[in-house]
């Protein structure tokens, strides 16, 4: 967000009453978390190396009892 819009939308905000004021305010950190969660690179890497090994897993991938490693014979 560029600085002149957070301004603009300041001034905007000072002509509501005080509990849309507080909602919109908390508005945007949840709409900011959010970006922050999503956009977080670096985690979102280790998530989904996450999410495919228990994919693997839970499928019997390589070495798994689905692709005749590992099972009882």
């Amino acid at each position: 967000m560029k600085a002149n819009s957070r301004v603009q939308s300041f001034v905007r905000e000072l002509s509501l009453p005080r509990d849309e004021r507080r909602a919109a305010r908390e508005e945007r950190r949840a709409e900011q978390a959010m970006r922050s969660q999503r956009d977080n690179t670096a985690y979102s890497k280790i998530a989904r190396q996450a999410a495919v090994e228990a994919e693997r897993r839970r499928e019997g991938g390589a070495g798994g009892p689905l692709h005749g490693g590992g099972g009882p014979s």
